[in-house]
């Protein structure tokens, strides 16, 4: 769990301390991180279109599948992110006019956002399976890795060679373009390519595919929505960049929960996958969780307006307000992460489905109404409402899943 937590902190760690450097006017200006939010916002927005479901499916069928199905589950799954890759790219393409216009994309996002999803899928998808095999220290190594290169070629690109917010892009995708032909070669070595592929598995695919996307599209609306929204309505980036800037330090809560998460998900599959379930054994996972989340979350709560202080520029000051109701939000989420892990391993299509859409119109609304009347502090609003509205949902949605872990006998 350590390990987990070092690999998944320290990109956070070093970014932070990269702050003073990132919100420094004479390298990135609010308008720059501001469009650079709107990027890797882009980026979340595309990749449940372009995966399909297929991470989603490989964390489960790693466990249920023998070697060969599973190296045709693979090479089936990489064909279809191709294929959809190729279509994205031409649908933004078409759309160029438009994503200027009213985000003031410039014509380097058209490609780049494509290109760079496609490759966060190949790394997503290979520290699945590093993270399913218990491999600890090579998911530690290329985490840390990928984090080193990234943001030591942003400092290079952005600090000495003054190529702005494209020194960021630039690190972006040659860090995880990196990782990805790593990625490739492991598959590869380890016989989970060049299977077959089969038709029925692109079939089941595409059916498990729609509430996830749908899901995915959710996550969108509720972690993505506000930026965007906040973009469209004021029409000025420097406001997204504070924003934006908050959103940062709030989402280290979510960057704790995924480390556990990471953790704990492979052991809760192989337990729910027994004829015998351990319910204990999830119990104890589940309150170790929380326990951690509750700890950070009152933690940080004292320790970022320190931080906000110490490392960033005073431009970026007035955004402490919007953190604490990012944060609390983000914390909430937390909590319905950990519990949508039954309804992924038991592929509750319907219920995840109904969720998803659920959290798209209650998210879209409540962000437009917030950010319309009351700007950046109705955003920030809004997400701690929304979140919370989120995790009432998800504790009545797996009710069934655990509930059996509260009557349960204690080992």
């Amino acid at each position: 769990m350590g390990l987990y937590t070092f690999a998944n902190f320290f990109g956070k760690g070093l970014s932070f301390l990269l702050l003073p450097l990132f919100t420094n006017p004479k390298y990135l200006t609010p308008a720059d991180n501001g469009l650079l939010s709107l990027f890797s916002q882009a980026i979340i927005f595309l990749i449940p279109f372009i995966s399909l479901g297929v991470l989603q499916s490989t964390s489960v069928d790693y466990f249920k599948l023998d070697k060969k199905s599973f190296k045709d589950f693979c090479t089936t799954g990489f064909s279809m992110v191709v294929f959809m890759s190729m279509i994205s790219f031409l649908i933004f393409y078409l759309c160029r006019s438009f994503l200027f216009q009213r985000f003031s994309f410039p014509t380097t996002f058209i490609w780049a956002i494509p290109l760079l999803t496609l490759m966060v899928f190949c790394y997503e998808f290979v520290m699945l399976i590093i993270r399913n095999r218990n491999n600890i220290v090579t998911y530690a190594n290329i985490n840390v890795t990928k984090t080193s290169i990234e943001l030591g070629l942003a400092v290079l690109f952005i600090v000495f060679l003054a190529w702005g917010w494209r020194g960021r892009v630039a690190g972006m995708i040659i860090a995880t373009g990196l990782v990805a032909i790593y990625g490739i070669y492991f598959l590869v070595k380890n016989d989970y390519l060049f299977g077959s592929i089969k038709r029925n598995i692109i079939y089941n695919e595409l059916q498990y595919s729609i509430p996830i996307v749908t899901m995915q599209l959710s996550m969108f609306c509720l972690f993505s929505s506000d930026s965007f929204l906040l973009a469209g309505i004021t029409r000025n980036n420097s406001q997204v960049g504070i924003y934006g800037m908050a959103c940062v330090f709030g989402s280290i809560i979510i960057t704790l929960g995924s480390a556990l998460i990471q953790y704990m998900v492979p052991k809760i599959n192989k337990t729910l996958s027994h004829t015998e379930i351990d319910y204990s054994g999830i119990r104890n996972q589940f309150l170790i969780f929380v326990s951690i989340m509750a700890f950070a979350f009152v933690t940080l709560l004292f320790l970022v307006p320190i931080a906000y202080r110490l490392f960033i520029n005073e431009n970026y000051w007035p955004g402490i307000r919007f953190y604490y109701f990012i944060s609390t939000g983000y914390f909430f989420w937390t909590i319905s992460f950990f519990l949508y892990t039954f309804l992924f391993y038991h592929k509750q299509k319907k219920i995840l489905f109904t969720l998803a859409i659920i959290s798209i119109i209650i998210s879209i609304c409540s962000n437009y109404y917030f950010i319309k009347y009351f700007s950046s502090l109705g955003a920030a609003i809004s997400v701690c409402c929304i979140y919370f509205i989120g995790m009432l949902l998800s504790i009545i949605a797996t009710k069934k899943y655990w509930r059996p872990l509260i009557y349960s006998p204690v080992r």
